[in-house]
């Protein structure tokens, strides 16, 4: 499925890395029109395969990564609103389901069906002094119900979740960083330099490898991911490409003091393959 019908995100792809560009209006509104665009998005990560390896969500404009879902929306689902919150959570719930690695750089507002899209991606940066995030659902007399409460209690823990859900106020990026929501805060001058290492290092992982790694974090308990991990390792070294790769790390100066000493530098050296 191709991309040429989106309106409201502008896809670019250099190798195995996607860059979605958010682009919709003067708040890029999470509405009908963006939403089928995120479907279009998702449909043809899954036909992608190996060809797509990382995904980076930004925005267009300045102020806004995405405001909130469309009030019309909202206002449209009294008929039915089980329904059409089961639709939404279906949307966001199918970012967190890619095997590729989703990650969000929000460097404006983010809100409500927003910040839950955001918290079903993989991995989340903030700008400082620019990002501002708000889970305002309850201050418009609703409340979050896209995910956003599943995820945001796993992230910020319960005490924190209920604070940002009932208080529906603005949060910052050091504040996000320091509660769970964001993995770091970035200043704008270092933050396109640190996500292209980050995702140029994740880009050599297989596809495979990656989607493993996820599985591996979705199991409901310990015991459980314990056997997920062992058959995704035994699946992954199965396929025959960690071996050779182990007799590079080992070439390169791995198991020397010397290798050791420059061990992500070494590693990130071995990859010398592209995706099939």
């Amino acid at each position: 499925m191709g991309l040429d019908s989106l309106t409201t995100l502008a896809v670019a792809h250099d190798g195995p890395v996607a860059r979605v560009l958010i682009d919709h209006g003067e708040l890029n509104l999470m509405d009908a029109a963006m939403m089928g665009d995120l479907w279009r998005l998702v449909k043809w990560l899954r036909a992608a395969g190996d060809h797509i390896r990382v995904v980076v969500l930004e925005s267009a404009n300045p102020e806004f990564f995405i405001a909130h879902v469309d009030l019309a929306l909202l206002q449209a689902s009294t008929d039915d609103p089980e329904a059409a919150v089961g639709s939404f959570q279906d949307l966001v719930g199918a970012f967190r389901a890619l095997d590729q690695l989703t990650i969000g750089v929000v460097a404006g507002r983010v809100a409500g069906g927003g910040m839950e899209l955001l918290v079903n991606l993989d991995l989340r940066f903030a700008v400082t002094g620019r990002a501002v995030f708000n889970q305002i659902e309850t201050g418009i007399g609703v409340i979050p119900a896209g995910s956003g409460p599943q995820h945001l209690h796993r992230l910020l823990g319960r005490g924190r979740a209920l604070e940002v859900m009932l208080a529906h106020d603005d949060l910052d990026a050091e504040l996000a960083e320091r509660y769970g929501l964001v993995n770091r805060a970035l200043d704008a001058g270092g933050a396109p330099a640190f996500v292209d290492r980050l995702v140029g290092r994740i880009a050599t992982v297989p596809l495979a490898d990656i989607a493993a790694i996820k599985a591996t974090l979705a199991a409901p308990d310990v015991d459980t991911g314990l056997a997920v991990e062992r058959s995704a390792f035994a699946q992954v070294l199965g396929r025959g490409e960690a071996l050779p790769r182990m007799q590079r790390f080992l070439a390169a100066g791995g198991q020397t003091a010397a290798g050791e000493r420059r061990l992500a530098e070494l590693v990130a050296g071995l990859d010398t393959t592209e995706p099939a």
